[in-house]
């Protein structure tokens, strides 16, 4: 959860005033085009699933019709980053970063209205693909992330991470840098993404339930507008075998974390089943490291289990991985936060959340 002032928590919860504005720049990193300008419709949707994990569309005026490739919006150089937040009653705002990346398509709409799309700037690194065999760096993997990301985007800054480090193998990587990164990150056990405000993370697997940062519950003063509890068994998992495939001559191994806590709903061999996921993989070097990236992958599977879909007044505050806590008709449950879709103009905020399922892990 982003940091907000006690006014904007307090405000929430009556009648409120929300505000979205944007900056264009010429490219990442480059110079400032227009400041502050203002939004009245679009989404952002921020996905932990994704690659790119936030996307979205915005509407301005009709003066932001690009006359040419050098206009402040074009899909040849602009770059925005997206604010949405509340006006207070003396005109101050509080705003929170939503997403930064590249402008990819304008359409003209039949009103003069301009809308744009914009995907964060993980599309970049994505984009830039090996153009010949790359070898690894005898650097940490946190480092050698931090060095895929910057040949592709020069100018990217990175956040702060969650997981911990270790040493690259010996690798060769092809064509797909993304695929290249993903490895990477999963062999500490996370996921790489761009934060709101275009800053680049490496972190945990989010579906060990955290500090409750928001409660999200029906009736006066309630923030919940609708919500759709589900419990399913469709994409769940109790036994993840991890196999290391390891192209650089090394022994391959494997490595099953398994589900055997008594009180999991999920326990491998009980009421649930047995349900298996085989997942091959390069990067990770030691038996430690592969136990890891099994061991989170094994929470994100048994997380499947239940799920809620959530309509609420919009909290901009809120990110992918928080956990909240949901209450609807007398139902309630602790959640993590998977997708977020915030409004640009007046509307609901919708979420699609996952519960963790604490599972005790054991080796086999």
């Amino acid at each position: 959860m982003l940091t907000a002032s006690t006014q904007y928590k307090a405000a929430i919860h009556a009648p409120h005033k929300l505000a979205f504005e944007a900056d264009l720049y010429a490219g990442p990193g480059g110079a400032l085009l227009e400041n502050d300008v203002p939004i009245f419709g679009g989404s952002v949707q921020a996905a932990l699933t994704h690659r790119v994990t936030r996307s979205g569309t915005f509407n301005l005026g009709p003066e932001f019709w690009p006359t040419s490739a050098t206009s402040v919006l074009t899909p040849y150089q602009t770059v925005v980053k997206i604010r949405g937040g509340m006006e207070f009653g003396d005109g101050s705002k509080e705003m929170f970063p939503l997403i930064a990346g590249r402008v990819g398509d304008l359409a003209r709409n039949a009103n003069g209205d301009v809308t744009a799309r914009v995907d964060d700037l993980a599309a970049d690194v994505i984009g830039f693909r090996f153009q010949s065999p790359r070898n690894s760096d005898n650097v940490t993997v946190l480092n050698q992330i931090r060095r895929l990301i910057s040949e592709a985007l020069p100018s990217a800054v990175f956040g702060t991470n969650d997981v911990a480090d270790a040493q690259t193998p010996k690798l060769t990587w092809d064509e797909d840098r993304g695929q290249a990164i993903d490895t990477l990150a999963g062999a500490l056990g996370g996921r790489w993404y761009a934060l709101g405000d275009g800053s680049f993370v490496v972190r945990a697997y989010p579906y060990d339930t955290g500090v409750i940062v928001q409660t999200i519950t029906d009736g006066p003063g309630g923030l919940l507008v609708t919500g759709v509890p589900a419990i399913t068994r469709d994409g769940a998992a109790n036994s993840v075998t991890v196999v290391v495939e390891r192209f650089d001559g090394g022994v391959p191994f494997r490595v099953t974390a398994t589900d055997l806590n008594p009180a999991s709903p999920t326990m491998f061999g009980g009421p649930f089943g047995r349900v298996s996921q085989i997942i091959k993989v390069q990067t990770p070097l030691t038996q430690g490291q592969a136990t890891t990236y099994a061991r989170a992958q094994l929470e994100a599977a048994t997380a499947l289990s239940s799920s809620w879909t959530v309509g609420m007044v919009p909290d901009y505050s809120l990110e992918p991985g928080d956990t909240v806590r949901l209450e609807s008709r007398g139902v309630s449950s602790t959640q993590v936060i998977d997708t977020i879709t915030y409004p640009l103009a007046p509307g609901v905020m919708n979420l699609n959340t996952r519960a963790f399922v604490r599972s005790q892990a054991t080796l086999s």
